[in-house]
This record gives structure tokens, C-alpha cells and sequence, in this order.
């Protein structure tokens, strides 16, 4: 029934974020008219959803229930064994999803099918929609990206005196603290590094610390700033200068052949970063915002007008791109944060 499947994508959404280059999965087992077990996939490497949903009902009671499942059963083996094939053994009787996993040659619903099981596809918009990004990510092998901005009505991050805190409230800086939580790593530059000495962590109860990712060309890094000392994420820093060398044991160095969006996202990707979040000064997010590579515009707006010269404008390109030609982006959501506005967008 429809309330189980949106159950299920419920779930899903609720781990959002968690589950690295895989996706956030939600599963509802159903027998007679109750709910007897649930289960969302927590993190790479853990076991799926319906694993989980199983473990929680029993492997006696399963037998000739209904499963809802928020993506479509697996029939790969990967770090866990194919969650159809474990469907299969169970005697579950009927199988209902919500999203096809597009990105797999064979499929767990044929699978399912062959064995006897009744196995139907609901399309839901709400699945659709949580998992687009992750079928462009995985087909790419590049982590999804979100770009997030916090500015004056005018678009300033900070004065032309270099004044940026604080632009926006104390609640927006808590919304951001929960936006981090949902990323596997925070990307800056080291511009930002130097100028304002951030943690870049999420300073709220149970909250998951991404790590850290610093960019830089020069390699002139301020090697007394706060997040190489306080141990709480990993911190990267990525360079192509090839004499930079870390005098911290824990801080990585990636030298790679160039520092440019594709290159360092493809690295990301295969070091297991799903979600990558860009919090940085305007160069750093003039690149990623005109790059095909960016998935959610989060625009906090402060109810000020900065002015001055725009020496920082989140937003700047050497040329002048034709409005036809133009990274085009949807407002899928937005609120009131106290006295500011929060802006989330999908790129089109």
C-alpha cells in the first residue's frame, strides 16, 4: 500500500548523506496488515535496508510478507551479498519499489521475478527526486556536489574590507552546522583557510564530523590553523606543487597533476567521498558554480546591503557567459531563518 512505500522513502531521506558513493535505501516489511520490520541503510559498508528490515522482523516470521522497498533490491555482490538474492531466500512473497537502479547491468527485479516472487515497480516523484544525483554520481564516478553561500542582499561574502562575520544569524550558522552533517567532506580554499581559521565542523549533539579538503596551488599553508590540530575529521590537503610536505603526520597530502574541479572531485570519488559540500571565498565558488559539476546551490541571504566594490562577490567570472549558455538552476525549497533567507536550488 502507498503509506508503507512512502514509509520507505522516508527512511531513505532520513539517512541521506550517511552512505558514502552508495545510496540511502529505506525498507518496510509488512505481514497481515503490520508493519514487522524496518530498516534504512546507515552507512558504507553496513548492511542494506532490507537486511536490516528482515533482521529486525526474524527470518520465521518473513515468510510470505511484503517488503517496500525505497530502490530497487540489489543483485550485485559488493561489500555485502545482493539483497535480492537474501529476499529470495527468505520466502518474502511480494516486493514493491519505489526507484529502478539505473546504474546496474542486471537487475534484482528480474531476479526476484524468476524465483516466484511478486515483484511490482511504484515510480514516486520523492524517489525519483533523492535519487537523480546519485545515478549522475555514480555513471560519472564524481561525488555529489552542493555549493553553499552565505551573502548580503547584494551578493557580498564579506566587505571590501574583508569584514564577513557575521553577514548571517546565529540560526543560519545551526542550519549549516546540520548541512554539514550530511556530507562526507567540506571543500575550501586555502584563501579561506588563511583569512578566516575555520573549524568546518558541526558543533552539534551526535553530529557526524566531515572531513576536511583543502585546496591550494602555492602550497603556502598556514600550518597552525585550527583544523589540523583538532583531530576531530580527516583533513586532505590537495596541491600540485610537488615539494609541498606536511609536518603533521595526520594531515594527507594529494599532489595531483592539476587542482581543477573535475580532477579533484574524480580523487573524492574514489577515496569514498559521496557528498561533498563547497564552503569558500569567491574564487573557489565562482569555479564550482560554473561547472557542470554541481548538484544543490544552497543561497543563505542576509537582509543587508553591503555595497563597496564587490572585491568579494560569491560570484565571479573573468568573461561574460550568454544568458542562453548559463548554468540554470530551480528553487526547490526555501524558508525564513530568523531574519534571513534560505535559498536551496537544483541545477537544471
Amino acid at each position: 500500500m502507498k503509506q508503507y512505500l512512502e514509509q520507505a522513502i522516508s527512511l531513505a531521506e532520513m539517512v541521506e548523506g550517511q552512505t558514502g558513493v552508495n545510496p540511502p535505501v529505506g525498507a518496510v516489511i509488512v505481514k497481515e496488515g503490520r508493519i514487522i520490520g524496518m530498516g534504512a541503510h546507515l552507512k558504507k559498508g553496513d548492511k542494506h535496508a532490507e537486511i536490516q528490515a528482515i533482521d529486525m522482523a526474524g527470518q520465521d516470521n518473513v515468510k510470505g510478507a511484503t517488503i517496500y522497498v525505497s530502490l530497487e533490491p540489489c543483485s550485485h555482490y559488493g561489500a555485502t551479498p545482493p539483497c535480492a538474492a537474501r529476499i529470495i531466500e527468505t520466502g518474502i512473497q511480494k516486493v514493491v519499489y519505489a526507484a529502478r537502479d539505473i546504474t546496474l547491468p542486471a537487475t534484482g527485479h528480474d531476479m526476484m521475478v524468476e524465483k516466484g516472487i511478486d515483484v511490482y515497480y511504484e515510480p514516486h516523484p520523492r524517489a525519483e527526486q533523492l535519487y537523480a544525483p546519485f545515478f549522475t554520481s555514480k555513471t560519472a564516478s564524481l561525488p555529489i556536489v552542493t555549493v553553499k553561500v552565505s551573502a548580503s542582499l547584494d551578493g557580498k561574502q564579506a566587505t571590501d574590507h574583508d569584514e564577513s562575520q557575521w553577514i548571517t544569524s546565529k540560526a543560519v550558522k545551526t542550519d549549516v552546522f546540520k548541512l554539514r552533517h550530511m556530507h562526507d567532506a567540506i571543500v575550501t580554499g586555502n584563501g579561506t583557510l588563511t583569512a578566516d581559521n575555520p573549524s568546518l565542523t558541526v558543533r552539534t549533539a551526535d553530529g557526524r564530523h566531515p572531513a576536511r579538503v583543502i585546496l591550494t596551488r602555492s602550497g603556502n599553508i598556514n600550518w597552525d590553523a585550527t583544523l589540523f590540530h583538532d583531530h576531530l575529521a580527516p583533513v586532505y590537503v590537495y596541491t600540485d606543487n610537488t615539494a609541498l610536505v606536511s609536518p603533521l603526520e595526520h594531515v594527507n597530502i594529494v599532489q595531483l597533476p592539476n587542482t581543477e574541479t573535475e580532477t579533484v572531485l574524480h580523487d573524492l570519488y574514489n577515496k569514498g567521498f559521496g557528498r561533498v559540500l563547497i564552503e569558500a571565498g569567491p574564487k573557489l565558488t565562482s569555479q564550482f558554480l560554473a561547472s557542470e559539476f554541481i548538484s544543490t546551490f544552497i543561497l543563505y541571504l542576509a537582509p543587508k546591503i553591503i555595497g563597496g566594490q564587490g572585491k568579494y562577490q560569491y560570484f565571479q567570472t573573468e568573461g561574460v557567459t550568454p544568458l542562453d549558455q548559463l548554468n540554470h538552476f530551480e528553487i526547490v525549497h526555501s524558508e525564513m531563518i530568523d531574519t534571513d533567507m534560505k535559498l536551496l536550488m537544483k541545477r537544471k
